[in-house]
């Protein structure tokens, strides 16, 4: 019996003891996430002046590329519709004789001739 009670006091000095321990682990996580909370807060998620930002956040991009100036990409193409053949004054048909880099011979190829309109404004039409 005394051996007994024994073992019983024992166990609940080792029970007391986990408790204890696990309350101030309690506690130190508790103050652990308030510091956490504190330290993410920047000015774009609360109310502080962007002045008082340690490091400033990275900025989002949207895009990876730059964009550039002028036709994007991928975009379908605008142009001006052509003008009919009884509008039109003058037709100039230029070909090339040679490479205009290189001065080489040039081949055919089977793609469509590119037409280009130019337009001269006059005073009074």
């Amino acid at each position: 019996m005394g051996n007994e009670n024994n073992r019983i006091t024992e166990l609940e000095i080792l029970l007391k003891a986990a408790l204890e321990e696990n309350e101030r682990l309690r506690a130190e996580i508790a103050s652990l996430k308030a510091e956490i909370a504190v330290l993410k807060k920047d000015s774009s998620n609360s109310s502080k002046p962007p002045s008082s930002d340690i490091v400033k956040p990275p900025q989002k991009h949207k895009c990876k590329e730059k964009k550039r100036i002028g036709a994007q990409k991928g975009h379908k193409q605008h142009l001006r519709t052509p003008f009919d053949a009884a509008e039109v004054d003058k037709i100039i048909s230029l070909t090339l004789e040679a490479c205009p880099d290189c001065g080489g011979a040039l081949q055919a190829t089977d793609e469509a001739v590119k037409k280009h309109q130019q337009i001269e404004l006059i005073e009074k039409p």
